[in-house]
């Protein structure tokens, strides 16, 4: 008998999808069962839904030519995969998420009764995760499944990307229906065009610019065309700097690239940032962590144009922005409208000392004071010698900035949850990664802290025999927490270090079949583990204080970061911004 779960996968098949990530229970049992019966279809079956789903958020990621999908139960299983479809949500990340519902018959609507639960685990998992999706739905019958399929992956993949969840009641996955036949490939649809409103803002926007910039996000990346606007970039020799998210998208090694930006960012593509007067934002939120709290005095003496394909993210900004909403899919009838007039040479003098000077420079502080390894020095020593087309995933908090703040690559694919960014990301992530491009060496870069928050992926990881290899920065706790609490709560470390505990992670790893490597010192770190066949665990032993530098504190501009420089110095690397900004710098 050919069943709705069998034209699931059929279904999915003909989206050139052939796996997904399970958490199986009674609910969904008929979905999974399918899957295991079609020889061309595999599930691989995780310890925890949570991390399903932030496996299936890593697939578009390195393989933007498929999507990863998740099978969970009804209840707990549906509600476990939460955080991760919010990880996709605020990142643009397609994804599709099935969960299996109780029969409609045993349904409280069915039954008419004003209940909090009528079947077993019945719970109204479409209202909970709405907001955190672009589509979410309870199909009623076979028609209601089979079109919302379609729909839904057009949806998933169409416009700014995201995630879908589709409900299914168990007496619709198991109707005997016709089998599935292919139909016309769908392709996204676009509504956007270059006004003639828009083509003569474009061509006078740099025009009397003597200072300009790029930002490029990761909506370049997104859309495939980074290659297209980097080219644009290199042929009109034009300065660009980029969100952390935008990274992951072109040589670092580019002459015309000066950097990271943001309360975290590079001090020195900061003051170019702050310094320009026209600055061209393509596929950029430029959320808080970008421009800092202090948004009134973001790059405040420059014409701002911001080109984004939600039309609800150009809506949050005041009249000092001007905003196109467009698919940057179609790059090339934006750019040819762009012109720039060569840079001034005040200009070119200016950045090309703040890139001299602070780009791919470990001038961290604490480690020297305290005769500590400095995990600047660790990153760059991992990250120089990745083998080519390698991919890393670091997590969130203190070591994912000093990833970020370190990395210089060429075709390394870099990338995290940057919007949600939970502890918890990277195990789950780098199985996603490695099952979505197998050729390619998958390492992780994690704190101590959220290395246990899915520790029992290492059960997959081994039973799957996945070469992974993970590096635990170990600051024995919370370490971003802790420097905000240094900053605002005199060094009170409440459960950020009082109350935090971590086990012997030597004996973790042991249990789990991976190799352990304790790093103490620079010296520690053997390069050829990196192109090993093996799955490591790198215990990377920090000071448990040791500081993100830099930083922007709260209330300050994202280039006044600490450590905080004299007046002189800042002075000396704000001259156009301080001539048109009113901002009054807090004593330090």
């Amino acid at each position: 008998m050919y069943t709705a779960s069998d034209y699931i996968v059929d279904f999915l098949l003909s989206k050139n999808i052939n796996q997904a990530f399970v958490v199986t229970g009674g609910a969904c049992a008929f979905v999974v069962d399918a899957m295991g019966r079609n020889k061309e279809f595999t599930y691989t079956s995780f310890h925890h839904e949570q991390s399903a789903s932030m496996a299936a958020d890593a697939v578009y990621r390195v393989e933007n030519s498929k999507i990863g999908v998740t099978v969970a139960t009804s209840g707990p299983g549906a509600t476990n995969l939460i955080t991760g479809i919010a990880c996709s949500y605020f990142d643009s990340i397609p994804s599709i998420h099935i969960t299996g519902q109780v029969n409609s018959k045993e349904s409280s609507k069915y039954l008419e009764a004003n209940v909090r639960q009528a079947g077993f685990q019945e719970t109204d998992i479409v209202r909970m995760v709405e907001p955190i999706t672009k589509a979410a739905k309870k199909v009623e019958d076979f028609l209601d499944l089979k079109n919302t399929l379609e729909e839904f992956y057009l949806e998933a993949i169409s416009g700014r990307m995201g995630p879908v969840l589709i409900d299914i009641p168990m007496d619709v996955q198991q109707e005997e229906v016709a089998k599935f036949t292919r139909k016309e490939v769908f392709t996204k649809k676009t509504d956007f065009n270059i006004t003639k409103e828009h083509a003569d803002k474009l061509n006078t926007f740099f025009k009397s610019s003597k200072r300009p910039l790029v930002l490029f996000g990761a909506g370049i990346g997104l859309s495939n065309s980074q290659d297209k606007v980097i080219n644009w970039i290199n042929s009109l020799n034009v300065p660009f700097v980029s969100s952390w998210n935008g990274m992951s998208y072109f040589d670092h090694c580019n002459k015309n690239y000066y950097g990271h930006i943001g309360v975290y960012g590079n001090r020195g593509s900061n003051n170019i940032i702050q310094n320009c007067d026209a600055l061209l934002v393509l596929g950029s939120r430029l959320d808080n962590r970008q421009r800092g709290g202090n948004v009134d005095n973001f790059a405040p003496g420059a014409q701002k144009l911001v080109i984004d394909i939600d039309i609800n993210e150009l809506n949050k900004y005041d009249e000092t922005y001007y905003v196109l909403n467009y698919d940057l899919s179609y790059i090339d009838d934006l750019t040819s409208n762009i012109y720039f007039n060569e840079v001034d040479q005040d200009w070119a003098d200016f950045i090309e000392t703040q890139k001299d000077k602070y780009l791919f420079k470990d001038l961290s502080t604490y480690h020297k004071e305290n005769n500590s390894l400095s995990p600047y020095a660790v990153t760059e020593k991992i990250v120089n010698n990745l083998p080519e087309k390698s991919i890393l995933i670091p997590e969130c908090g203190a070591n994912l900035c000093w990833v970020y703040q370190t990395m210089k690559i060429k075709d390394t694919k870099v990338f995290t949850s940057g919007g949600n960014s939970p502890m918890g990301y990277t195990i789950p992530a780098t199985i996603g990664a490695k099952l979505a491009n197998p050729e390619s060496l998958v390492f992780g870069i994690l704190g101590d802290g959220g290395f246990q928050m899915n520790i029992q992926e290492l059960q997959t990881i081994n039973y799957l025999n996945l070469d992974i290899k993970l590096f635990i920065y170990n600051n024995f706790g919370y370490g971003i927490i802790k420097q905000f609490q240094d900053t605002y709560m005199s060094s009170r470390y409440e459960a950020s270090g009082l109350g935090y505990s971590q086990p012997n992670f030597e004996e973790v790893a042991n249990l789990f079949g991976f190799e352990y490597r304790k790093i103490e010192s620079l010296e520690d770190l053997c390069i050829d583990d990196l192109c090993s066949n093996q799955k490591i665990i790198f215990d990377i032993m920090l000071d448990p204080n040791t500081e993100i530098e830099p930083k922007t504190e709260m209330g300050r501009v994202i280039n006044d970061q600490f450590p905080y420089q004299t007046d002189e110095e800042f002075e000396k690397n704000n001259y156009f911004f301080l001539k048109s900004s009113d901002y009054n710098r807090p004593t330090n």
